[in-house]
């Protein structure tokens, strides 16, 4: 896949040197052996409330909201796994990118793969993604299996940016912004799979409020509505890392029919799906982003300092 950065000089401006530092240093740090790398996430995990505050302040809010009834001892112990489990997913991202050829030692189990089965005259296939830690190694892995495109968030930082894009060119054909509908449309179309992930707050244009963990939160219409339009089936993929160190990668369909005329139908189902899949490994989903940052008022203060 090529990028369309590859030739830009201005990624080597010095406002980015301290980016290629960090691309440089975790290079070297995902060359690691892999129980090397877990015990490096045990140690940034630990580190966290030092390295990245924020987040981990965004974290705490978060499983507060979702898990209310939960201990505060028990409360802690589960921020202390999240950013664990956060901390080695970004170590398993840089792996996939920077580090393709590892991939083919890990062990990997894949459940309900026929779902992604088709004809040569089926429609394509939506496969509706959700932010666990696992997301980026989880998708390389399956992509092995039945090869799929993605639809992704551009970063702002251009070398971010041309990272990304490099290093999902290693196993997709194609990545494409989340904002070229005309494109997932024609993708879809051609009998193509796709995966998206509908479980972050992009704000309150083009959403709904569907309940999530019996909190009001803004989801994106764009999964039902590209399902309506394009004919395509829809499938729900959730991942997982487990103790012994192997992975799962896991493929349902819709437990109700999908789409159906009710944004507001659609993405209560989308939500369930996810918090079913969150509840299976509360500690492994994305939780450092700021899901309940909308309101449809306007914003929320709930992650104000």
């Amino acid at each position: 896949m090529q990028t369309r950065y590859q030739h830009s000089l201005n990624l080597f401006h010095p406002r980015y040197w301290l980016t290629w530092t960090g691309i440089a240093l975790a290079f070297v740090l995902t060359r690691l052996p892999q129980t090397t790398r877990r015990r490096l996430a045990r140690l940034l995990g630990r580190g966290a409330v030092y390295l990245a505050p924020r987040r981990v302040r965004i974290a705490r809010v978060n499983l507060g909201l979702c898990f209310p009834d939960l201990t505060p001892e028990a409360h802690a112990q589960l921020l202390q796994a999240n950013l664990r489990s956060t901390a080695e997913g970004l170590i398993e991202t840089g792996t996939t990118w920077l580090h393709p050829e590892k991939l083919k030692d890990l062990t990997v189990r894949f459940i309900g793969l026929e779902h992604l089965d088709r004809t040569e005259t089926d429609p394509g296939i939506l496969i509706i993604g959700m932010h666990f830690a696992t997301l980026d190694l989880a998708g390389a892995l399956l992509s092995r299996q039945r090869p799929f495109n993605v639809m992704y968030k551009t970063n702002k930082n251009p070398v971010l940016e041309w990272l990304m894009q490099r290093g999902r060119g290693h196993h997709f054909k194609q990545a494409l912004d989340q904002h070229n509908i005309r494109g997932v449309i024609r993708n879809l179309k051609a009998g193509n799979r796709l995966w998206y992930a509908p479980d972050q707050d992009y704000g309150r244009q083009n959403a709904v409020f569907a309940p999530f963990f019996g909190m009001p939160a803004a989801t994106t219409t764009a999964a039902n509505r590209i399902a309506r339009l394009t004919g395509a089936k829809v499938v729900f993929m959730s991942h997982y890392r487990h103790a012994d160190g192997s992975y799962s990668v896991v493929i349902k369909t819709p437990e109700t029919p999908f789409p159906t005329q009710s944004d507001l139908e659609d993405t209560s189902l989308i939500n369930r799906h996810i918090e079913h899949a969150i509840n299976d490994a509360p500690e492994q989903y994305w939780w450092v982003h700021r899901r309940f940052k909308s309101t449809e008022h306007g914003h929320s203060a709930l992650y104000d300092a």
